[in-house]
């Protein structure tokens, strides 16, 4: 039964150097790269992580349908539960409804925001549609962190498989950190990977 048991755990500690190997953000815990001069944020920022579909509604959005989906953690590599995710983005056009000119109707089906509190693992995730392109601005996420052990952080997300030019993207050192990878779920639907580390260390206390 020792000899059973010490396999088992052999095994489980081989499971979890491959996990660990496998993923990118537990060996390259690098700062995310703050952005300070995020799109207008709406009046109310949404509660739900579903932006395709407003609240109470059965309507969808218009554009494609994606997903994003991350983990928030220090620079030690450390998850950070807890951790309220914001987002908002233009719809599939473009627009947003607090710019002050655009051509483009706004998509009443289109939630514009949506947030989500991260889990043990610090894992987050929201459903909503590809982002349109406005004026000399590559289609972006834009994000906010919130967590009390941290100072609020603020960046944007940006698509590697859409090859536009962004301002912020030649501006900014590490701008590469910005650019979310993708693949396909099991459903067949297009799913970015975006990794938030925090800088900073999470704080832990015997009470917690």
């Amino acid at each position: 039964m020792k000899k059973y048991f010490l396999l088992l755990l052999l095994a489980v500690l081989i499971s979890n150097l491959q996990t660990f190997a496998n993923d990118p953000i537990l060996l390259n815990c690098i700062e995310t790269p703050s952005v300070y001069s995020l799109d207008t944020c709406p009046n109310k920022l949404g509660y739900s992580n579903n932006l395709r579909r407003r609240p109470g509604s059965s309507d969808v959005a218009s554009g494609e349908l994606i997903h994003i989906v991350g983990r928030v953690t220090d620079i030690n590599c450390l998850p950070i539960q807890n951790a309220v995710v914001h987002i908002w983005h233009a719809d599939a056009c473009g627009y947003n409804e607090n710019m002050e000119q655009n051509a483009e109707p706004h998509d009443p089906n289109f939630a514009e925001s949506g947030r989500f509190i991260t889990n043990n693992l610090g894992y987050y995730h929201f459903i909503t549609i590809m982002p349109g392109t406005n004026g000399e601005r590559a289609p972006h996420v834009n994000f906010l962190v919130q967590h009390p052990d941290f100072p609020e952080f603020t960046t944007q997300m940006f698509f590697a498989d859409l090859n536009y030019t962004d301002p912020i993207l030649t501006n900014l050192p590490k701008a590469h950190l910005l650019i979310a990878t993708f693949s396909y779920n099991k459903k067949n639907i297009k799913t970015y990977t975006f990794n938030i580390t925090l800088g900073g260390y999470n704080k832990f206390s015997s009470t917690r």
